[in-house]
């Protein structure tokens, strides 16, 4: 199987030294690469220059265990299981981290390799400023920053692979799990993907991160709150993604 996933969020602009960006930490994406590699996956990683990295994330010394003996260990079998992988995840930072350069790297992937399956969590900005020359006054009392719509890069991906697995992601903010349902359900049809998996950041900050995996004319899936959410996710995807 091949995948791509992209992690983290855009930015755009302001000025020649301020940029609008989202609260994305990749942390998501990078979960699920780790999977699909252990599931034997080839891995193309597109991420934010700022995005968490599959299993770098993970490499840091706890200095709260009370056993350092432990988190030795740990780090140890993570880093057995990073030289187990390495060779299938191909990592594709974005220098900048705008819409554009997101669309473009994701353009080339998808149509330069034989993607099975796309997973699109990164936040991709819905408006970008229009940046101005130089840099903004600081001395103002308030700013207006004058924005335009940005192209919604999901909905391209079928015409670069029409053939692959689309999985698109939709994040709300105090939605009735109803509603949420019936948004993905509407960006599965105007995105043309074959999933979209549905959260509410609120729940995410209270710690019951739940998702539903919402399909066209299919039932609901919901996935409980646990540690190991991401994997769940990829492993009912390789069950629908298997069925094509």
């Amino acid at each position: 199987m091949k995948v791509v996933v992209t992690g983290g969020g855009t930015s755009a602009p302001i000025d020649d030294v301020r940029v609008i960006t989202n609260v994305s930490t990749g942390r998501t994406a990078a979960a699920i690469t780790e999977h699909c590699l252990r599931r034997g996956a080839e891995v193309w990683h597109v991420h934010a220059p700022s995005a968490q990295l599959p299993f770098i994330r993970s490499a840091r010394f706890n200095l709260d265990d009370p056993d350092p003996r432990d988190e030795l260990a740990r780090l140890q079998g993570l880093w057995r299981e990073w030289r187990s992988v390495r060779d299938r995840l191909y990592l594709r930072p974005l220098e900048t981290g705008t819409v554009a350069e997101y669309a473009e790297t994701l353009r080339r992937v998808l149509t330069e390799e034989s993607i099975d399956v796309a997973f699109l969590p990164m936040a991709v900005s819905d408006y970008e400023p229009i940046p101005q020359t130089g840099k903004i006054s600081s001395r103002l009392d308030a700013l207006s920053i004058p924005s335009r719509r940005a192209p919604k890069v999901i909905r391209a991906v079928r015409d670069w692979a029409p053939s692959v697995y689309l999985v698109g992601f939709k994040l709300q903010s105090g939605v009735s799990p109803d509603e949420l349902i019936r948004l993905a359900h509407d960006a599965c049809l105007a995105n043309r993907a074959d999933l979209t998996v549905a959260n509410d950041i609120q729940d995410v900050k209270a710690g019951r991160h739940a998702l539903y995996l919402v399909r066209p004319d299919q039932p609901t899936v919901t996935l409980s709150p646990g540690t190991d959410l991401a994997a769940r996710l990829v492993d009912q995807v390789w069950e629908w993604a298997g069925k094509l």
